[in-house]
């Protein structure tokens, strides 16, 4: 079963912490909350696939919006190196080796799937994942799910 969320990948966050007079409280970033909500919003309306749960695999695609230089087309005089290094970025071809980590991509995604309830009803169904950031024009998560019997 095949996923696609047309939302731009976000890291999951730490939680914060503060004190108000001699109370201590965590909370959770704001900006994180409403990516979270939007995410399992959009799970809940494109998901159409089974309800898993036993075990299944994960092949996750984070595409990641690219550095400025990098999404710009080369000017018709370009040399052959930055042609190609624009092809490769349209076609998604570049691998993002800078942050965020793969692994707080992936909770933030989990967590939000989880949260929608049509999909599974907690990520430790996951007995094998495979995960990859890629740099493309248009930033979205793509998901394959699969049971494995």
């Amino acid at each position: 079963m095949r996923l696609i969320i047309p939302i731009e990948p976000k890291p999951q966050s730490r939680p914060r912490a503060s004190v108000r007079g001699r109370h201590a409280t965590v909370y959770e970033d704001g900006k994180m909350v409403a990516w979270r909500k939007k995410c399992t919003e959009l799970v809940r309306q494109l998901y159409d696939g089974p309800y898993f749960d036993g075990p299944i695999k994960v092949d996750m695609t984070f595409y990641m919006p690219a550095p400025k230089p990098m999404s710009e087309p080369p000017k018709p005089r370009s040399k052959a190196k930055k042609v190609q290094e624009y092809n490769d970025f349209v076609n998604a071809r570049i691998y993002v080796d800078k942050k965020p980590d793969l692994d707080n991509l992936e909770k933030a995604v989990y967590d939000s799937i989880s949260k929608a309830g049509v999909v599974w009803a907690d990520d430790n169904i996951i007995v094998e994942h495979t995960t990859r950031k890629v740099y493309s024009p248009r930033p979205r998560i793509e998901i394959e799910l699969e049971e494995i019997s």
